[in-house]
């Protein structure tokens, strides 16, 4: 199977990683995918630091006909048989390709509202088929926009259970940023801005110290556009007099040795969260979760077996989660195993791939271009 995926994000970020991921799994597996997206942006750069196979094209607009006109002669060139796109701006850049008899499959990763009537139009009308990352994002469209149910496939994200899974080295990443093997870590791992509820986080750090002077939060990750959202936080932390104990040290790869070194994984998040990538990771870690209430997180999360849930915007609670948590090492401990155990069972990033395959598939058939189509091989 051929598949093209756009993306006109220039930002760097859980939604922009996995498709990465994606794109690396199928050229892995005898399939040949490829990443439409804008030069010079980080996802540009950080999916050629993972080797993933692009083209750049720029993005300028919503609207833009010699943007669509090169997607379309690279669909031809290539035989593809399906375009996957993720936002408002992709989907109508892609639209004249479904209507040019393309398939089109409709990426749908938050739970926002759509907005105008326009985007619930192309929902409807112009795709061949929506995946939502969560259950939550199908009941909202169904409900709320009328979008027929059989037209939404539920599939939420996976990891590399390999790649996280413990033991792995628990004070390499505790040396590199200075903190003692023995002091309380909480970290917090993802894009900063202001959805994702740092600013929060850093409020709940300070009440926590206030009881355990000697826990240290860690938050990982990097602002988007001119990192203003990036900056804000840091600005927050520096008022609140802890810079040495809430620490910043930007973007980093080396995820699995941060989920290792840490103590819990915070997840403030305010809103628009489906089905966070940093949950998986974590729990695929084996590493107790405290998480607000928003998207399908509650699904997963049940509180108190395999983590901790808070209601969003609210430092208290999240205070006293992280202190719970800190306190009762039983909790913690338990939590964190019902954890391991859960992402063993739901999380496999190779059982997620060939779900995605068969509903590929099924498009494709009902589309009348059958796996296999445009002189490629069937599988």
């Amino acid at each position: 199977m051929n598949i093209l995926y756009v993306e006109s994000s220039r930002a760097w970020g859980g939604q922009e990683y996995r498709t990465c991921l994606e794109i690396n799994w199928l050229n892995a597996h005898g399939h040949r995918a490829w990443l439409a997206c804008s030069p010079g942006s980080q996802l540009h750069s950080k999916a050629s630091e993972l080797g993933t196979q692009s083209i750049a094209i720029p993005f300028r607009r919503r609207f833009d006909p010699l943007c669509t006109w090169r997607l379309w002669r690279f669909c031809r060139k290539n035989r593809i048989d399906l375009v996957k796109a993720y936002s408002s701006k992709d989907h109508w850049i892609c639209l004249p390709l479904y209507f040019c008899g393309i398939p089109l499959s409709r990426a749908r990763c938050i739970t926002d509202p759509l907005g105008t009537r326009g985007r619930a139009f192309i929902f409807k009308h112009g795709c061949s088929n929506i995946v939502a990352d969560a259950s939550a994002i199908k009941r909202h469209l169904v409900q709320d926009h009328g979008i027929d149910a059989a037209k939404i496939e539920v599939i939420g994200s996976a990891v590399d259970l390999e790649k996280f899974k413990p033991p792995r080295d628990r004070l390499k990443f505790r040396r590199e940023i200075g903190v003692a093997p023995d002091a309380p870590l909480i970290g917090n791992i993802g894009m900063i801005r202001p959805d994702k509820g740092q600013l929060v986080l850093v409020e709940a750090a300070r009440l926590v110290l206030e009881k355990r002077a000697d826990a240290r939060f860690v938050i990982v990750g990097q602002g988007t556009g001119i990192l203003q959202r990036g900056i804000n936080v840091r600005n927050a932390i520096d008022r609140a007099g802890l810079a040495e104990k809430i620490l910043m040290p930007g973007y980093r790869w080396d995820t699995p040795d941060i989920y290792a070194a840490c103590d819990m994984i915070v997840i403030a998040s305010l809103r628009t969260e489906a089905s966070p990538i940093v949950l998986r990771e974590a729990f695929a870690s084996a590493r107790p979760v405290i998480a607000t209430r928003v998207g399908d997180i509650p699904e997963i999360l049940e509180d108190g077996r395999n983590g901790l849930l808070i209601e969003p915007g609210d430092p208290r609670a999240l205070a006293a989660a992280i202190l719970r948590f800190i306190c009762d090492s039983d909790l913690a401990k338990r939590c964190a195993e019902n954890a391991f155990r859960y992402a063993a069972e739901h999380f496999s990033f190779d059982r997620m791939m060939e779900r995605k395959l068969q509903a590929d598939a099924a498009l494709l058939r009902s589309a009348g271009r059958p796996f296999g189509a445009a002189g490629n091989t069937t599988r």
